[in-house]
């Protein structure tokens, strides 16, 4: 059945023998206070615990809290116990160590792969849909400033890759999503735990929570628009018109979902299920652009799940004339579902292939003491380290490389 569901070429495949990791973190936060931080628990994490464990466990964070979220604050304007407020906060913090430390294990142990570096920035796209929700839960901010959130957490993320595809490196600001927005989200948290939500309630027509959200977004903007000189200056890359075109997708995804949500009363009436069902779309459409870029594959200009994206937009576009076809709520959940089986698809068969063509496994890594790793073995090792740094010999030893001095994004 594999053989139906190759999501990277033989091209992409064959590619992968030239892969290497290059990035920059530039983080005030991260390389003054939390880096010190990350090194210290990485200390802690046993040689025989895969990296993507560690990956794993911070998108179950962030599952937590935004169950947390889900059942105190269903329609997204009403306040939470305080409780809930202090747990989001710990949460986020957690996710974000557990984020940086899985590179690192990664590094100690000498496991840095592709797959790797996908699955971790897989389980982030993810992450973006549960954070706007979560945040916007809050800022009791409601269903329309969610949803602007949302689409202004999702384009900074996408247009990130989109530079690193041409760029060939990541290059992460002083301020960045990743951590210091992060940070600030866990400052807001603690805020609103001591202070209670109506804290964000303040204001006639503009609440305090909306002017937050608006300086958020102003960020985020700025952050766009460098992303795209960024691209336009680089000296190497394809004509621009052509990295323009590949920005295609994610062009579609937002028109499609800003047409539907001005014509249906979903937003309102299924908050959460509208954001998380366009949440896993956009995790999917996300994700095959990363592998695409890891893997230095084609890009697509359009996915499957854009059809029944189209048909659902539809249909909610046909019901606000008065004609109901299909009851928009049965839509959403059908969509849903489709989102969750394509996404659920994508991830076990490009799983499957990396796996297979690496020759390792997801969630276990040779380890001396129970498997008995020989010189094969640690050669592969050693060169996929190698390729994750970006080492131009292969031959050269990484036994003296240092974990805590290396940065991870």
């Amino acid at each position: 059945m594999s053989k139906y569901f190759k999501y990277i070429s033989e091209k992409g495949i064959a590619n992968l023998a030239n892969y290497h990791y290059s990035g920059v973190d530039n983080s005030f936060c991260g390389n003054k206070f939390l880096k010190h931080w990350w090194n210290y628990c990485v200390n802690f994490t046993p040689l025989w615990l895969a990296p993507n464990i560690i990956t794993l466990v911070g998108l179950l964070c962030n599952i937590g809290m935004y169950l947390i979220m889900y059942v105190q604050c269903p329609t997204l304007s009403e306040g939470a116990p305080r409780w809930c407020y202090f747990a989001v906060a710990f949460l986020i913090f957690a996710y974000q160590t557990l984020d940086n430390v899985d590179g690192k294990q990664a590094r100690k142990t000498k496991s840095s792969s592709p797959l790797g570096e996908l699955f971790d920035h897989v389980c982030d796209a993810l992450s973006v849909a549960m954070f706007a929700v979560v945040m916007s839960a809050t800022l009791r901010i409601g269903p329309y400033w969610t949803f602007f959130s949302f689409i202004v957490g999702m384009w900074p993320f996408y247009l990130a890759h989109w530079e690193e595809y041409h760029a060939g490196i990541l290059v992460m600001g002083e301020f960045n999503g990743p951590t210091e927005a992060q940070v600030l989200f866990i400052i807001i948290e603690i805020i609103t735990g001591i202070f209670g939500s109506d804290f964000w309630t303040y204001g006639n027509s503009t609440s305090v929570g909306i002017i937050a959200t608006v300086f958020v977004s102003i960020g985020a903007v700025v952050t766009c628009l460098q992303n795209f000189s960024n691209t336009y200056k680089l000296e190497n890359r394809m004509a621009f018109g052509k990295c323009l075109l590949q920005l295609t997708p994610i062009c579609l995804f937002t028109a499609l979902i800003v047409i539907w949500a001005s014509v249906s009363n979903l937003l309102i009436e299924q908050p959460h299920l509208f954001i998380m069902t366009l949440g896993i779309i956009f995790g999917y459409i996300q994700s095959r652009y990363i592998t695409q870029r890891v893997c230095h594959d084609d890009c697509s200009l359009f996915y499957p799940i854009f059809i029944p994206l189209i048909i659902v937009v539809l249909n909610s576009i046909i019901a606000s004339s008065g004609h109901i076809l299909v009851s928009e709520t049965v839509a959403l959940w059908i969509l849903f579902s489709i989102a969750c089986a394509q996404f659920l698809l994508f991830s076990y068969f490009t799983t499957q292939q990396l796996c297979d063509h690496l020759k390792i496994k997801v969630f276990t890594i040779p380890y001396p003491s129970n498997s008995g790793i020989g010189p094969s073995q640690e050669y592969e090792n050693s060169l996929l380290t190698q390729m994750e740094e970006g080492s131009s010999s292969i031959g050269n030893s990484t036994d003296d490389i240092n974990p805590n001095e290396i940065e991870e994004i």
